[in-house]
């Protein structure tokens, strides 16, 4: 009888090692077809140079002056840049899959950040869509407690999160200070720009971890409770989820009302969606990974 109940539990291993192989590919192949062979930020260059475009354009257009599709396109370009800095630089570091552990706890935290403001403010002003800020608090709180094992207890650790909020929330207050063309009072004004700010800001911390193991070419590894596999699956999956309710819901919203806005939504959820696809390329095809990769994947797939 043990025979014949162990036959069952191979055939199921059987079949998620499959799955697991099959998305491995996918993504792979998905990777190939969007990057080439050669370059890595080709498409994602595309991207930014289109959302440059349309922030060009609407400044000729713009005769009155303050467009805000004008700072909105502007800041979809801001908030870009990080994303073709990591797609470039990361793979330039000793242990590309071990970044992922050591930056994704802190860009939830932003995440959560921003979230968190437009979730408390809601009976203020509302920022987006009210009830996709507290779905996106909610998924994001969930990835970081599930994916990252983060607690109250550890949250010493991420003081940089904490300096990046602040120097969003004074940057806000000074662009309000100064700007006397808002017709928002200073609190509305100072909340809604501090939102902005942090989001703008949320994957510098990735960009600051990147640059400096790239940098120092340090190979040493942070040991993590939680798997590199649950990790990319948490972080990916809020990453996705919030941003088609931020991308292409509003995009769906403002299409008609405000074309150009709609295509900046769109051209950031194409790179957003292009970096999800990239680094789970990289973190679940062991045959493209250098060696020291391969010891963070499971046995059966190297």
């Amino acid at each position: 009888s043990s025979s014949l109940d162990s036959e069952p539990v191979s055939r199921i291993r059987f079949r998620h090692n499959y799955l697991k192989a099959m998305f491995a590919n996918i993504m792979w192949q998905a990777q190939r077809a969007l990057h080439g062979q050669n370059s890595h930020i080709a498409l994602p260059g595309c991207l930014v140079g289109i959302a440059s475009m349309l922030v060009l354009y609407k400044h000729w257009a713009d005769d009155r002056g303050g467009d805000p599709t004008k700072t909105f396109l502007a800041l979809i370009v801001v908030q870009m840049l990080p994303l073709v800095f990591l797609e470039k630089k990361i793979l330039s570091c000793p242990d590309p899959v071990s970044m992922l552990s050591r930056f994704g706890t802190k860009v939830l935290l932003m995440h959560a950040a921003f979230l968190g403001l437009r979730v408390c403010c809601w009976p203020l002003l509302e920022m987006g869509l009210g009830v996709c800020n507290l779905l996106g608090l909610v998924a994001v709180c969930a990835a970081l407690c599930w994916g990252f094992n983060f607690s109250p207890r550890s949250a010493a650790a991420h003081f940089d999160v904490a300096c990046l909020v602040l120097l969003g929330i004074g940057g806000a207050f000074a662009t309000e200070v100064v700007d006397f063309h808002n017709h928002q009072t200073l609190l509305e004004g100072t909340i809604f720009t501090s939102a902005n700010y942090i989001e703008i800001l949320a994957f510098v911390p990735a960009v600051w971890m990147v640059h400096q193991v790239a940098k120092k070419n340090d190979e040493s590894l942070n040991m993590y409770e939680a798997s590199v596999e649950k990790q990319a699956a948490a972080f990916f999956a809020f990453l996705m989820s919030f941003y088609v309710m931020e991308d292409l819901v509003s995009a769906y919203r403002l299409f008609r009302l405000e074309p150009f806005g709609a295509t900046g939504h769109i051209v950031h959820f194409l790179l957003v969606s292009d970096f999800a696809c990239f680094l789970l390329a990289h973190i679940y095809n062991p045959d493209k990974l250098p060696g020291s990769l391969r010891r963070w994947l499971p046995d059966q797939w190297v």
